[in-house]
């Protein structure tokens, strides 16, 4: 998937890239967050939202 995707794919589809990149994330430790960190702005609903979902994936939530 390109980056300019991103803004058109299905759940179906966001998913598995989404998941690689957290995955990845996770393997650079601190750096990774860091740079992630440095993307986002304050107040940012849509990452807040996302990352809310992302949390309750990571607890065993939404299985079905």
């Amino acid at each position: 998937m390109q980056l300019s995707d991103v803004e058109t794919a299905t759940p179906a589809q966001l998913a598995p890239v989404l998941l690689a990149a957290i995955q990845r994330l996770g393997q650079l430790g601190r750096e990774g967050g860091v740079a992630l960190a440095a993307l986002l702005e304050d107040d940012d609903g849509d990452f807040d939202e996302g990352a809310s979902w992302v949390e309750d994936a990571a607890v065993g939530g939404l299985r079905d």
